[in-house]
């Protein structure tokens, strides 16, 4: 009991202090690294697109690809860069793009969300020396939607101890008010925490089963 209890303070991080004294958010931590975040982004893979174009009187086909995707977790601004090759025609270039991403944290859905919600890059092509704007690409496009991640209020648990008379007594521990903040590489998201002796009533809401809907059916009389 005692081997379980000192290593639920070791994964939790749990911060000693005085009852009276605490005034920050800091019982436990979870840390969440970009090289996390990144491996994701590198399971989809690259990003493609091509299309026909006309600039100029000139038509032809163009193709890019997203190679190297990567978020980068900073204090102060986070961003998302990757490499853009680009093909127009028998005109080539590598050109690298640098974007913002948006960093937040859902108290209520226990969700950390990263969003890239901006990364351009130029399509273009040269003509008799002279660069041809095509149009600009929009990255963020194919990133509608944010990656998530699961916060730290899952990470309830409990244990037992043994009083005096024998018997075992079970203690409840649960995370409550959390907050983020960003730092080097990393997304670290604070917790405090409540331990009661009895279970915590379910936060989440409710909703009614859904009942099945009737189905009728209709003879269809017979010809005589």
């Amino acid at each position: 009991m005692a081997n379980k209890f000192l290593i639920f303070l070791i994964v939790l991080g749990f911060n000693s202090y005085s009852q009276n004294k605490k005034t920050i958010i800091n019982d436990f931590s979870v840390i969440l690294h970009e090289e996390a975040i990144n491996k994701v982004i590198a399971a989809i893979g690259d990003i493609k697109g091509t299309n026909d174009y006309e600039v100029l009187l000139i038509s032809g086909k163009y193709h890019w690809t997203v190679q190297n995707p990567k978020i980068n977790i900073r204090p102060d601004s986070s961003d998302f860069t990757c490499d853009a090759l680009v093909n127009v025609g028998p005109f080539n270039y590598k050109t690298q793009v640098v974007g913002i991403v948006k960093i937040t944290y859902d108290n209520e859905k226990n969700l950390i969300f990263i969003k890239i919600s901006r990364a351009i890059f130029e399509l273009y092509t040269m003509l008799f020396g002279k660069k041809i704007h095509i149009k600009d690409i929009h990255l963020e496009d194919y990133f509608k939607e944010p990656f998530a991640f699961e916060g730290p209020k899952t990470m309830a648990t409990n244990m037992e101890f043994m009083m005096p008379d024998s018997t075992m007594k079970k203690i409840y521990v649960q995370p409550t008010d959390c907050k983020m903040e960003l730092k080097w590489k990393e997304i670290c998201t604070s917790c405090e925490i409540v331990a009661a002796d009895a279970p915590f009533r379910p936060t989440m809401k409710l909703v009614a089963p859904i009942e099945a809907t009737k189905t009728t059916t209709t003879s269809v009389p017979q010809k005589k």
